[in-house]
């Protein structure tokens, strides 16, 4: 009973702190890019003919460009765009982003891509315009690019990039059982104590570092720095990760 009544002490205190100061951009940045990512993906109507082996896309699916209507400060290398097809397994399904040039017909099976004799990183054709905001807005697109469509096992991938207390705050609020595994007191409290949630970017001579902080239900609270070379093609070098509070919601697909 006292130990209830300590952790409730606790976040009273901690609910009444307004959110940390932020270091490259503001809080409306990252909310706009990351809102507005999820805004295109959320919802959308899981196409039937996805649910087959080696499905074929028959047009009218999601498409993948809508993402640079958001994503302004990148750009698709002069000549080409960026595509995606469907992976399923049976246990599973996900889209599999890819650029082609754009004379060049969609491929419209994941088996087409395969066959194909050359399959760069789609990574590589994206242009940044070398402010803090670009790098950031790459490491979204490459968490978040994929996450539609999620089928199934598929799912386990699905990861929210958070932009502020307020995500933590309602992250936690979220884990109350009624999916899975409820967050325990301690794993409460270490979360409501996380520091520095908005994305940081340090862009040196060579390299840019970008800094963010995601959930998933998998796995728990994650720092993730990710090194992008500056000049293209824009390859991230490494993506170092941290678990900072770990959870799992014990649900398997």
């Amino acid at each position: 009973m006292q130990r209830t009544a300590f952790i409730l002490v606790i976040l009273f205190f901690l609910s009444s702190c307004g959110p940390a100061p932020q270091a490259d951009g503001s809080i409306s940045t990252c909310r706009h890019t990351v809102d507005a990512i999820s805004s295109l993906t959320s919802g959308l109507e899981f196409p039937a003919n996805f649910q087959t082996n080696n499905p074929v896309k028959k047009g009218g699916e999601f498409e993948v460009m809508q993402y640079f209507s958001v994503l302004d400060h990148l750009s698709m290398q002069k000549g080409y765009v960026l595509d995606y097809v469907y992976h399923y397994d049976g246990m599973g399904g996900r889209p599999i982003l890819y650029v082609r040039p754009v004379s060049q017909p969609p491929y419209i099976t994941e088996a087409d891509l395969a066959a194909a004799s050359e399959t760069p990183g789609y990574l590589d054709y994206i242009q940044v315009d070398g402010t803090p905001s670009s790098y950031f807005q790459l490491a979204v697109l490459s968490k978040m690019g994929s996450q539609f469509y999620l089928y199934w096992h598929a799912n386990y991938i699905d990861s929210q990039i958070m932009c502020d207390k307020v995500d933590v705050t309602g992250i936690v609020n979220s884990l109350d059982g009624d999916f899975g595994y409820p967050i325990s007191p301690m794993a409460r409290i270490r979360a409501t104590l996380l520091k520095d949630i908005a994305p940081v970017v340090n862009i040196g001579e060579q390299t840019a570092e970008v800094r963010i902080m995601s959930f998933t239900r998998w796995g728990g609270f994650y720092q993730q720095i990710f090194t992008i070379t500056r000049s293209m093609p824009h390859t991230i070098l490494n993506v170092q990760e941290k678990n900072l509070v770990p959870y799992d919601c014990g649900v398997l697909y």
